[in-house]
């Protein structure tokens, strides 16, 4: 129980970082001035700097508006359990409304 529970601890946690810098990014996003490339480069050094590995930068589907941006992420994750016992954990979809 204990072990599943350590394994399981860090991709919650990644989870919620992965979040976090969306919501980050699209609280920054300026309309009219910021363009995807932009907003894709805040992703890209906020998962670097995050070392997020679960999802990759380029999955994030970015809708700019005249109010805001809206970042949405679809994705899972596979890891490691007990032995040859993997876990997968769909997050689904994940959406941050910056406007």
């Amino acid at each position: 129980m204990l072990t599943g529970l350590l394994r399981v601890l860090p991709v919650y946690l990644e989870h919620r970082t992965i979040v976090s810098a969306m919501q980050s990014v699209a609280a920054d996003y300026i309309p009219g001035q910021d363009h995807s490339a932009d907003v894709r480069e805040a992703l890209r050094k906020a998962w670097s700097v995050n070392r997020i590995a679960q999802a990759d930068v380029s999955e994030v589907a970015i809708d700019r508006r005249r109010s805001g941006v809206i970042l949405t992420l679809k994705y899972q994750t596979v890891f490691p359990l007990i032995g040859p016992i993997q876990g997968v954990w769909d997050f689904g979809t994940v959406e941050v409304d910056g406007r």
